[in-house]
């Protein structure tokens, strides 16, 4: 199966051959040089929604409102989970708490829309593990969500379906604790658990793709801030086999591959960078994932995507803090290409809306290739001075990696 857009494929054009979003999109995704900076997000929250569309959402995530919201805010794709996508209530109808087909009970509330988190393990010691029943992967109805996806964009909009990673598959299983006291008392049980989980999660990737999407995003967070969360030589040992071997699956499509995973990943990006993968996302700021050092070392194998601070800028800054920090994103990880804008989580709900629109204004205006470098430091300085008029500005100074 070859990817749509590939060499001896058409796609729709603007006018005086600009490229399409979903055009723009896919070339920094192969690491080239579009005509503008994409601009890439997995699900703005309702507040945002509703202030572009003017009128309430529908309690469910649905494409409808997640397309309806691309186009009116000029991103260049559009995200969509499969029914059975962990920790996302999907199109399915429930309360604040709710018991997925795995077992695992979730807990939501508005403020954490679309997302849930799992109260308890369903898979606590082998016995449990065997008396485990797999959901289908194949169900119709999984893949309902992204063929709408796709029939909406039209060719026009990219469309990447998430899947989960086996390590996160597993550790919403089994819990975080376990995982740590498998690793020296029960190593082939979580050896075996973290295979057949990355087995499902690709058969339910690959059931995405024939039906049309354009990439394919496996979740799989590693880290927390300062760390990952269990040793780099414990993930080289236990993880990397698996997600490899679920990133070859799905590469072997034809399809570009999307890592996501937060926190701090610097301990093995070395090996990162060995997986089949397209591009990197979100690179966590507040996590010392330094945008510049990682296009430095690792840009010519790798598309980067995201960077602008969820947790410090965006949710707390003003407009200006924000536009300064999306010009920094693009100082660093545009030039040359290979490089697609988002923030380094979401555009949740504690994001005020005036932020929002000042970090996707900005990109878009100082975004258009060739990038305008001289009038992106210019506008940072000045920034920077209204924001400490005291200051002298300074040159761009890389981070050391720790």
């Amino acid at each position: 199966m070859m990817l749509p857009g590939k060499a001896g494929s058409s796609e729709s054009q603007g006018p005086a051959g600009a490229m399409s979003s979903r055009e723009r999109f896919l070339t920094a995704l192969r690491r080239g040089q579009p005509d503008r900076v994409p601009l890439f997000e997995y699900h703005f929250a309702p507040p945002f929604i509703e202030a572009v569309l003017g009128q309430p959402i529908s309690y469910y995530h649905n494409v409808d409102d997640e397309v309806a919201v691309a186009r009116a805010v000029g991103l260049d794709m559009v995200w969509t989970a499969p029914l059975g996508f962990m920790g996302f209530a999907n199109i399915q109808l429930h309360g604040e708490r709710y018991q997925d087909e795995w077992g695992i009970w979730w807990g939501s509330s508005a403020s954490a829309w679309p997302v849930s988190w799992p109260e308890g393990e369903v898979v606590t010691d082998r016995l449990s593990w065997r008396r485990l029943r797999f959901p289908d992967p194949d169900l119709p109805i999984r893949v309902e969500q992204p063929r709408r996806a796709v029939e909406l964009a039209g060719g026009e909009l990219a469309v990447v379906g998430g899947v989960r990673g086996p390590f996160s598959s597993v550790w919403m299983l089994a819990g975080l604790i376990n995982i740590g006291m498998w690793i020296y008392d029960a190593p082939d049980l979580l050896d075996e658990m973290l295979r057949e989980m990355a087995h499902w999660n690709a058969q339910v990737g690959l059931n995405m793709i024939r039906v049309g999407v354009d990439a394919i995003v496996i979740h799989d967070d590693w880290g927390m801030n300062q760390a990952t969360f269990i040793k780099p030589a414990d993930w080289r040992r236990f993880v990397f086999p698996h997600i490899a071997e679920q990133v070859e699956i799905l590469a072997n499509t034809g399809t570009p591959i999307i890592l996501h995973s937060d926190g701090n990943l610097n301990a093995i990006l070395d090996d990162i960078v060995q997986l089949k993968i397209a591009a990197l996302n979100p690179l966590q700021r507040s996590a010392q994932m330094n945008l510049a050092d990682i296009k430095a070392t690792y840009g010519d194998r790798l598309c980067l995507i995201g960077n602008l601070s969820t947790t410090t800028t965006l949710a707390h800054g003003t407009p200006e803090d924000v536009e300064r920090e999306t010009l920094e994103c693009l100082r660093d990880g545009a030039p040359g290409g290979g490089y697609i804008f988002a923030p380094d989580h979401s555009y949740h709900s504690g994001v005020p809306v005036p932020n929002i629109w000042r970090a996707l204004e900005t990109a878009k205006k100082y975004g258009t290739y060739p990038l305008d470098m001289e009038a992106i430091q210019a506008r940072i300085a000045i920034l920077q001075e209204k924001n400490n008029p005291t200051s002298t500005p300074s040159g761009h100074r890389g981070h050391q990696r720790p």
